[in-house]
Order: structure tokens, then C-alpha cells, then sequence
């Protein structure tokens, strides 16, 4: 098993050092992240158009991703990017995933963006347009990654973290959410790409011993649909944009080849 590892390691720490040469190439720049909460329906992505962005999951198949200055794009679901995947609430259960196969086809056609992914997926998706990570930035001296590490706070555990600390480690000094639903004081459970408004649950506060690491070393806001973040600084939708959000349903934010491929995957509610 030793020697297993040690195979391992040898061919891994090349892939994952690709990663530093992002380190502070965006010294004392602002970004903006966006991901995949309800409140997505109700904004107008071209009003970011001049923004420096990263996508997140499924943001790449809205219609107006095009509009998005986007230079970063991850999907961070380990062992994702193969013909089956087995869900944590179905662990007996493999499901056929024809999303990757789409997912696959965005990447190869977004040639000037750069993706992200878990190093589970190297063997499933060998690309050299894609980054591999796993557990930590193979880098000396990054600061907050080394505090994440002391507070056992994993800065790879998922696509929302991810996104935030890989910004950090490029040296944004500020970050703006959109989509990020979850740091809202109003929680709004659900996807852009389900139909319907999503649901108001009460929710503990998320992701708080991360986002306290994160905001020492990025100024970090999110954009609400109304009301406040929970632990975050917050600006409304309308505030920021001088425009009132207008409401619109999954079928029209992205192409029905898309939401039928989402409809076949369990716990979606698309149509």
C-alpha cells in the first residue's frame, strides 16, 4: 500500500503544481462568483458583462453565460466526470451521467476559459485546458490556506469554497457573490435550472468558520434579491444594478437539450 501511495504521489504532484502559476495573478483585483441559487432567475447577467468572473457548476449552461467575462469555471464533484456516478443520499446506487457528456463538450468549446475540477476526474477527463486539485494548493507561503489548514477547514470541499480560496490564492482583494444563496439572511432552497421559485427554509448560518478565515485576507459581499447576507456584507440586486430584478422560469434561461439532461438526474425537479 506504501508503495501504491508513493506511486501515486509521484504522478499527482506535477498535475496539482500546474496550479501555481495562477498565484497572484490577479494582485488587487475584484471578481465575481457565480453559482447556482434561485436568485439567479431574477438577474440579468449581461449587467456583469465587464466583470472578471468564475462560473460554478451549472452556470455554463445559462443562455447568458455568453454575456460573462468569464475566466474561471469549475465543477468540483469528485469522481464525476465518468459514463456513472454514485450519489451520498443513493450509496448503493449508480446513476448513468449524461451530464458530463454535455459538461465535456462546454469545455472543449470554451476554449479561453480555464476549468477547474477534483483529481478524481483526471482519469475520467485528461484535458489539458483543466486543473486538477486535491485537498490544499501544492504552495508555500499562502497564508490563508495554512489557516484553513490549522481550523480543519477544507478549502477544496466543494465548488463554493474552492472558488473563493483558488480567488484568494490569484490575489483578488475583492469578491462579489451572485447566486450564492446560502449567505443570504433569506434562504432560498433550489436551483436556476428547477422550475419554480425555490423554497424558504430556515437554515443554520453557512459556511461560517470559512467565510470568517476568508474575509481576513478578501473584502467579500453577496448579492441578495432582498435583505441582508447572514454573516457577509450584502448589496440587493437592485442597489448594484439600478435595475429591478425580473423573474424568469428555467425554461427560458437555458436550452430544453440541457434541462432534459438535468431532468434525469434524481432529486431534480425541472419540469
Amino acid at each position: 500500500m506504501k508503495i501504491l501511495k508513493k506511486g501515486l504521489f509521484k504522478i499527482a504532484t506535477p498535475i496539482l503544481s500546474k496550479v501555481e502559476r495562477f498565484k497572484n495573478k490577479h494582485a488587487g483585483e475584484t471578481c465575481y462568483l457565480f453559482a447556482d441559487g434561485t436568485s439567479i432567475k431574477y438577474f440579468d447577467l449581461s449587467l456583469f458583462s465587464d466583470k472578471i468572473s468564475f462560473s460554478l457548476v451549472k452556470i455554463p449552461f445559462h443562455k447568458e453565460f455568453k454575456f460573462l467575462n468569464c475566466k474561471y469555471s469549475l465543477m468540483l464533484e469528485p469522481f464525476y466526470f465518468y459514463p456513472y456516478h454514485r450519489l451520498p443520499m443513493h450509496p448503493n446506487t449508480l446513476w448513468k451521467n449524461n451530464i458530463q457528456k454535455i459538461y465535456r463538450k462546454c469545455i472543449d468549446h470554451n476554449k479561453d476559459i480555464n476549468f477547474f475540477t477534483n483529481f478524481s476526474n483526471y482519469f475520467g477527463l485528461w484535458n489539458s485546458k483543466v486543473d486538477y486539485l486535491f485537498q490544499k494548493i501544492p504552495s508555500h507561503n499562502f497564508k490563508f490556506g495554512e489557516e484553513c489548514y490549522l481550523n480543519d477547514v477544507g478549502i477544496f470541499k466543494g465548488s463554493f469554497r474552492c472558488s473563493i480560496s483558488l480567488a484568494i490564492y490569484m490575489g483578488f482583494k475583492e469578491i462579489f457573490l451572485v447566486g450564492c444563496d446560502y449567505t443570504h439572511e433569506k434562504k432560498s432552497r433550489g436551483h436556476w435550472f428547477e422550475k419554480g421559485r425555490g423554497t424558504m427554509k430556515p437554515e443554520p448560518i453557512y459556511e461560517k468558520k470559512f467565510l470568517d478565515i476568508a474575509s481576513k485576507y478578501s473584502k467579500i459581499t453577496t448579492i441578495t434579491l432582498q435583505g441582508k447576507g447572514s454573516i457577509l456584507p450584502a448589496i440587493t440586486y437592485s442597489e448594484y444594478t439600478k435595475k429591478e430584478p425580473i423573474y424568469r422560469e428555467n425554461i427560458d434561461l437555458s436550452d430544453i437539450s440541457y434541462l432534459k439532461t438535468f431532468a434525469e438526474w434524481p432529486g431534480y425537479k425541472i419540469f
